[in-house]
């Protein structure tokens, strides 16, 4: 799959526009997890570092990776211990007792990523799989309109896996402890909404087709201003904790 969120500027644009929601998401993971603290874990595909954070909290030795170097920065800046490897890289870093993943695993290999994961595995590590997903509006049928008619039709999201299509708890190797799906409620106003947008992987790929980022985000606070979005958005998140309950994995 094409590789999203390296191109320049979207590092700052991520620090800044996205919601920073995956503490509330990580604290409903912990239950699952009845208190357990694990020795080694790895954030796949750290970005900033906002998934890194909560992880803190239930490991000694945090380390996350990412392919971008603008991202790293942004992380490092933030104090936290970040390398620069993509999910392939994975076992190269060793062996962990918890892999955490959080709005990366669908654009992988998942047969690739399954079989890295599992050799940087130790027996018994767990796997956190969580996703957030902007849901649209939790009032206004304007915008909802909005984003269903205009928006995606015109920036169509890039092909890549779905959550629900993944095959990871049909993996013989693995065992489910939990999943869960639901909502949390965010609030934009104007141009933070617009700046959100901007780091999505479809205004991305427009991007690269040619149209600027500037002409985007013009025509997007034109339609934007005359539409009510008062009150609060969706972002719906979706989760899956497995076990790794096969035995010690090579990479091929």
């Amino acid at each position: 799959m094409t590789q999203y969120f390296t191109e320049s500027g979207m590092g700052e644009r991520y620090d800044q526009y996205r919601p920073k929601t995956h503490q509330a998401v990580v604290q409903k993971i912990q239950q699952h997890l009845q208190g357990r603290h694990f020795e080694r874990v790895v954030d796949v595909a750290c970005g900033t570092g906002d998934s890194t954070v909560p992880l803190l909290a239930i490991g000694q030795k945090v380390i996350g990776i990412d392919s971008s170097d603008e991202m790293l920065a942004i992380a490092q800046k933030r104090g936290l211990s970040v390398r620069k490897a993509d999910y392939t890289d994975l076992p190269q870093q060793g062996r962990f007792d918890l892999i955490s993943t959080c709005m990366a695993f669908h654009w992988f290999d998942d047969t690739r990523a399954i079989a890295s994961y599992k050799a940087a595995s130790n027996p018994g590590a767990v796997w956190l799989i969580y996703n957030f997903a902007f849901a649209g509006h939790t009032t206004s049928e304007q915008f909802n309109n909005w984003l269903r008619n205009e928006y995606f039709k015109r920036y169509p999201s890039p092909p890549r896996n779905r959550f629900d299509d993944m095959t990871l708890a049909d993996d013989e190797g693995l065992s489910v402890i939990a999943s869960e799906s639901g909502w949390l409620p965010i609030e934009f106003t104007l141009e933070p909404l617009i700046g959100y947008l901007s780091t999505q992987s479809n205004i991305e790929e427009a991007a690269r087709k040619g149209r600027t980022l500037n002409a985007i985000t013009a025509e997007l606070r034109k339609e934007l201003s005359g539409i009510d979005i008062t009150g609060a958005f969706k972002y719906a998140y979706s989760y899956e904790i497995l076990e790794y309950t096969g035995s010690q994995y090579s990479w091929p």
